[in-house]
C-alpha cells in the first residue's frame, strides 16, 4: 500500500507544474478577452457619443468620456493628438490604452464631432469638425494588454497590443 501512495504522489509532484500553467494561461486568456470585449464596448459608446445631435453638439471631450466611462476597470488616455490617425504602434505602459478621434472609413474631410473647434493644429493635424451631413466619425482604441503570468509574459515581453474600431455616420 505504501508503494502505490508514493507513486501517487511522485505522478502529482510531475503533473501539477502543468496544471498550474494550464490554470494560469486559462486566467490570461480571460482576462484578454474581457479587455477586448469592453474595449469594443467603450469604442462604440464613444462612436455613438460622436455623432448625435441635440442642443449641444458633442466635441472631444463627450467623446472621452463616453469612452472613459464605459471602459470599466481599464485604463485609457487620450491619444497626443486625439484627431490625428492612430499610430502604427504607440508608446503605451502596460495595461494602459489611448483614444483616437478621427475620420471614418470614405471621409475625406473631417476628422472631429462638430462641436470640437477647428484647429491648424500645431505639432497635431488640423482638426476639421463634422458640420450638416451624413460624415463617418471613428473611434479607435489602441490597448496594451500585459499577460499576469510570467510563461505569457516570455512570449509578449511587451504586451499584445489590441486595436479596437468603431465607425458610425454623423446625424447632423
Amino acid at each position: 500500500m505504501k508503494r502505490k501512495r508514493g507513486q501517487s504522489m511522485v505522478e502529482m509532484a510531475l503533473i501539477s507544474p502543468f496544471l498550474v500553467m494550464t490554470l494560469l494561461m486559462v486566467i490570461d486568456c480571460g482576462r484578454a478577452a474581457y479587455d477586448y470585449a469592453t474595449l469594443a464596448g467603450a469604442a462604440r459608446e464613444g462612436a455613438r457619443a460622436a455623432i448625435t445631435t441635440g442642443s449641444n453638439r458633442p466635441d472631444n471631450n463627450r467623446v472621452l468620456g463616453a469612452v472613459q466611462l464605459n471602459a470599466i476597470g481599464l485604463q485609457l488616455n487620450p491619444g497626443s493628438c486625439v484627431n490625428d490617425a492612430p499610430p502604427a504602434s504607440p508608446t503605451m505602459s502596460a495595461n494602459t490604452g489611448l483614444i483616437y478621434v478621427g475620420a471614418g472609413n470614405g471621409n475625406t474631410t473631417s476628422n472631429a464631432p462638430s462641436g470640437q473647434p477647428s484647429s491648424a493644429g500645431g505639432t497635431c493635424g488640423a482638426v476639421v469638425p463634422s458640420y450638416a451631413g451624413h460624415y463617418p466619425l471613428a473611434v479607435t482604441l489602441k490597448y496594451n494588454f500585459k499577460p499576469l503570468t510570467p510563461f505569457g509574459s516570455q512570449f509578449f515581453p511587451g504586451g499584445i497590443v489590441m486595436t479596437v474600431t468603431s465607425t458610425m455616420s454623423t446625424e447632423y
